[in-house]
C-alpha cells in the first residue's frame, strides 16, 4: 500500500493509505512514542461495514512498522464480510512480506465512547496481531492480549 504523509502540529501525523491500485483511501493517524505508537483510522465510523451495533474506528498500538497497513487491510477485509460477534478477527491482513509470524488482527470494542456532534458516539475497535495458531481466540483471550498493550481505561472486559 502506498501512502501520502501530512504532518500535523504536536508530533501527530496523518496519512492516506491506499490499496495496491492506488484506490480506496483510508486515513490513518499516528501519535505517541515509537515504542508504543498509537494508530487509528479516521472516518471509518461512517463507512458501511457490517459489524455489531455501534460506530467504530479501528486502532492498534505498538512499534511494528506494518501496523498501519494491517489496519487499512482490516477495513478492506471488513467491507466484504458481515461480522456479528467479538472478537472480530480479520484474516490474512498482515502482508506476507512483512517478515512477521503474525497474519491476522483481532479486535474488541473499547469501553470508551467519544461523543460527537454529528451522530451517535464513536468508539474504537482495539486491535492486536495474532498468528495462525491464535486465530480462534476467545473474547477473554482477546481482552488479555489487548490489555497487555493498550491503556487500562480503554479495555472492555465483556462482550
Amino acid at each position: 500500500m502506498s501512502h501520502i504523509k501530512t504532518m500535523v502540529p504536536g508530533h501527530i501525523s496523518a496519512a492516506n493509505y491506499r490499496d495496491d491500485h492506488g484506490k480506496r483511501p483510508v486515513m490513518i493517524c499516528e501519535f505517541g512514542p515509537k515504542i508504543s505508537r498509537f494508530y487509528t483510522t479516521i472516518g471509518v465510523c461512517d463507512a458501511s461495514l457490517s459489524l455489531p451495533p455501534g460506530r467504530f474506528e479501528l486502532a492498534t498500538i505498538g512499534k511494528l512498522p506494518w501496523l498501519p497497513n494491517a489496519l487499512v487491510s482490516s477495513v478492506y477485509w471488513l467491507k466484504k464480510r458481515k461480522v456479528d460477534e467479538w472478537p472480530l478477527v480479520c484474516e490474512d491482513v498482515v502482508r506476507p512480506n512483512s517478515r512477521s509470524t503474525y497474519r491476522h488482527m483481532a479486535y474488541i470494542p473499547a469501553s470508551y465512547c467519544h461523543e460527537v456532534t454529528s451522530g451517535p458516539p464513536v468508539s474504537w475497535l482495539l486491535g492486536v496481531p495474532v498468528t495462525d495458531l491464535e486465530i480462534g481466540l476467545s473474547f477473554s483471550e482477546a481482552v488479555a492480549r489487548v490489555a497487555a498493550v493498550f491503556p487500562a481505561w480503554l479495555i472492555k472486559s465483556e462482550a
